[in-house]
C-alpha cells in the first residue's frame, strides 16, 4: 500500500505536508479538502475525547483529519464506513486512510461531492486519485474511450454512472470504500445527496426561511475565514449575491465577468456592482474576450480530463486566472440552485411554469409533449442528446448505448413527493457535476474554490424546506431562498427572474474571433480519421446562425480536444497549460 500527494497549502506550515500520519504512527492520511468552521471543532473535540491534544491550528486541518481517524479507532467499534462518512459532514474533501497495523485502506467522499475520487484496477492492483491523469499514465489501456461513458455525456453533458474511459470508477458523493489486502473492495451505498438528512421532517415556512438563512450565514463566513487575501465570484445573481453579502469580509475582492457589448444581455456587471456595494467589497469587472473562449480551450479540457458540461467553464477559468493573482482562496455560489429547486426545467416538469419561467417556451413545449407521467417529462427535461448527435456519425451514434436517463416514481397526485424527488435528481445528479467543474478550473491556478451552499448547516436546513418553498405554484424557483435573503441583498438583485451565472457566447466566439482556431481543429486530420464525426455537418455547424448553439459547439469541440488529449496521449506528453 502506498501514498502520493501534493497539495494547495491554503492554512498550516510545513507540518501539514502529506501524506502524514497519526500520531501513534498507525494510520497514514492523504487529504484533498477543507475542514471549516463548525465541523473543526467537532473533529477537535473528538481527538481531545480520545486523550490525546488536538494538533494547533497553524499545523493544517490534514493533521487534524489524520488524528480523527486515530481517535475513531480508540473508540469502541472502531474506525467503520458509517463513522468515516460522519468525520466528513459539513466538510468538502476527499480522504483516503491507510491503516498499517491491518493492512486496510479506506476512500470517502464528502456527501455532495464536492472533491472527486477516481478509481481504477489493473494488474492486480487497485489505484486511485482526485485526478484522472495519473491513472491513466499508470495504465494505458485505461486510454480507451467507454461507449457507455460517451452515451451518458451526449444524453445529459455530464457522466451519469460511468467515465468515458474503459475501467475507471467514481466514488459517489458521500461513499466509503474499504479495500482489504486482497484487494477485495467493501463499498458503502454513497449518493446519500440530502436524502437521509430529514431526521425531523420539514419546517414550517418560516422557521424554514430562518434555519436556512442562519445556516448560509454561519457556512458563509465560515467559508471566509481565510488568513489574507479573499476573491468572491459574483454574477449578480440570488446564490453569489447572497455568498457575497453574508460572507462578512468586506475587504474581499468581488470579481464579475462580462462579454460585450457592455449593458447587453452577457453583462451582468450592474447588479453584480449593487451587491458588491451592499457588502462593502471592491468590485473588478474583467472583460472577457470572444477569441479568448477558443484560446483557452484545450487548456479547459486537459483541466477538466472529462468534456463536461457547457461553455461556462471557459469565462470560469478566465475569472480563476485573475482571482489566483489575489489569492489562494474564492467563494462561489454554486450549490443554490441545485439544493432549492432554482431550474426551470424541474418547475416546467412539474408543470408550474408562469412569470418565472419566461424564456423557456420552448423545453415547455418538449415537456408537455412527453404527456403527464413525472418520468418521462423527467427524462424529457434532462436529455439533451439533440445538442451533439446530429454532428455525429450515424454509424459512431449507432455504437452509444442509450443511458438509464433520471426518471421519477411518484404516487399520482404527490405533488409534494414529485418536488422532492426531482430536487433529489439535481442535488445527486448535476451537482456532483458542477462542483468538479468549480474545482478542476480553480485547481489549474493553485486557487482552491468553497462553496457555502454545499458546507456546513446548509444541505441539512435545504433538506427541511417544504416542498412549495423550493419550487413555487407559479414556477419560482429557490423560493425560500429568495425569502431568507430579504432585506440583506439588494431588491432588483432578489427579485430578478432571469436566470443568472456566466452567460458565455461561444457559437458567436466560433463563428467570429476564434473561427480559425475552430476551424483548424475540424479540419485536422485526426477529426477527420476518428470516425466519430459527421465531418460535413459539422463543418455546417461552424457557421450556422442557430439561437442557442453554444452547447452543441462547445460539445463537438470539447470531445475532440479531449480525445486528443487524453486517447491520443497529447496531455501526457506535457504539463498541462494554464
Amino acid at each position: 500500500m502506498g501514498l502520493a500527494a501534493s497539495r494547495l497549502a491554503v492554512r498550516g506550515d510545513g507540518r501539514g505536508a502529506q501524506p502524514l500520519r497519526s500520531g501513534d504512527g498507525r494510520f497514514v492520511v492523504a487529504w484533498n479538502g477543507e475542514i471549516l468552521g463548525p465541523a473543526e471543532d467537532r473533529l477537535r473535540r473528538l481527538v481531545q475525547a480520545a486523550g490525546v491534544p488536538p494538533p494547533p491550528a497553524d499545523a493544517g486541518d490534514g493533521r487534524l483529519v489524520a488524528e480523527a481517524v486515530a481517535a475513531l479507532a480508540r473508540a469502541p467499534g472502531g474506525v467503520t464506513s458509517v463513522r468515516l462518512a460522519e468525520l466528513l459532514e459539513g466538510s468538502m474533501g476527499a480522504l483516503a486512510v491507510l491503516d498499517r497495523e491491518r493492512t486496510v485502506a479506506w476512500l470517502a467522499r464528502d456527501r455532495l461531492g464536492v472533491k472527486p475520487v477516481h478509481v481504477l484496477r489493473a494488474d492486480g492492483a487497485l489505484l486511485f486519485a482526485s485526478t484522472i491523469r495519473p491513472l491513466l499514465e499508470a495504465v494505458p489501456a485505461a486510454r480507451t474511450a467507454d461507449p457507455e461513458g460517451l452515451g451518458e455525456l451526449l444524453a445529459c453533458q455530464r457522466p451519469v454512472r460511468t467515465l468515458p474511459f474503459a475501467g475507471i470508477e467514481v466514488l459517489p458523493p458521500g461513499a466509503v470504500w474499504r479495500v482489504d489486502a486482497r484487494g477485495h473492495v467493501t463499498r458503502s451505498a454513497g449518493g446519500q445527496g440530502i436524502r437521509d438528512l430529514v431526521d425531523g421532517g420539514r419546517l414550517p415556512p418560516a422557521d424554514a426561511v430562518r434555519a436556512l438563512a442562519d445556516a448560509l450565514e454561519a457556512s458563509a463566513r465560515a467559508a471566509a475565514g481565510v488568513d489574507g487575501p479573499l476573491a468572491v465570484f459574483l454574477s449578480g445573481g440570488l446564490d453569489s449575491s447572497g455568498v457575497a453579502v453574508l460572507a462578512g469580509r468586506p475587504d474581499a475582492l468581488a470579481l464579475t465577468g462580462r462579454f460585450a457589448p457592455p449593458g447587453g444581455a452577457l453583462d451582468e456587471s450592474a447588479q453584480a456592482a449593487l451587491v458588491a456595494a451592499q457588502a462593502g467589497m471592491r468590485h473588478e469587472v474583467l472583460d472577457l474576450a470572444d477569441e479568448d473562449l477558443l484560446t483557452d480551450l484545450p487548456s479547459v479540457v486537459a483541466a477538466l480530463e472529462v468534456p463536461a458540461m457547457g461553455p461556462g467553464a471557459l469565462a470560469l477559468f478566465r475569472l480563476a486566472r485573475r482571482a489566483r493573482a489575489h489569492a489562494k482562496v474564492v467563494l462561489a455560489g454554486t450549490g443554490g440552485d441545485e439544493l432549492l429547486g432554482g431550474y426551470a426545467r424541474t418547475a416546467l416538469a412539474l408543470g408550474r411554469g408562469g412569470a418565472w419561467t419566461v424564456g423557456y417556451e420552448s423545453l415547455a413545449a418538449r415537456i408537455d409533449a412527453a404527456g403527464e407521467d413525472l418520468g418521462a417529462r423527467r427524462r424529457v427535461s434532462a436529455d439533451r442528446s439533440d445538442d451533439l448527435a446530429p454532428l455525429l456519425a450515424p454509424e459512431f451514434l449507432a455504437t452509444l448505448p442509450a443511458p438509464e436517463l433520471p426518471s421519477a416514481d411518484v404516487r399520482a397526485g404527490d405533488a409534494s413527493g414529485a418536488t422532492e424527488l426531482l430536487v433529489r435528481d439535481e442535488v445527486e445528479g448535476t451537482l456532483p457535476w458542477l462542483l468538479f467543474v468549480d474545482d478542476r478550473t480553480t485547481m489549474a491556478h493553485g486557487l482552491e474554490a468553497r462553496p457555502p451552499f454545499c458546507l456546513g448547516g446548509v444541505p441539512a436546513a435545504a433538506a427541511r424546506v417544504p416542498p412549495d418553498w423550493l419550487v413555487g405554484p407559479d414556477g419560482e424557483g429557490k423560493r425560500a431562498l429568495r425569502a431568507a435573503l430579504e432585506g440583506r441583498v439588494p431588491e432588483r438583485v432578489r427579485l430578478d427572474r432571469r436566470k443568472r451565472g456566466l452567460p458565455t457566447p461561444f457559437a458567436r466566439a466560433v463563428r467570429g474571433a476564434g473561427r480559425a482556431a475552430a476551424e483548424a481543429v475540424v479540419a485536422d486530420r485526426r477529426f477527420r480519421e476518428r470516425g466519430w464525426w459527421n465531418v460535413a455537418a459539422c463543418r455546417a455547424a461552424l457557421l450556422a446562425e442557430r439561437p442557442l448553439h453554444d452547447r452543441a459547439l462547445y460539445a463537438m469541440l470539447s470531445w475532440e480536444l479531449w480525445a486528443r488529449a487524453f486517447l491520443d496521449g497529447d496531455a501526457l506528453l506535457s504539463e498541462v497549460p494554464a
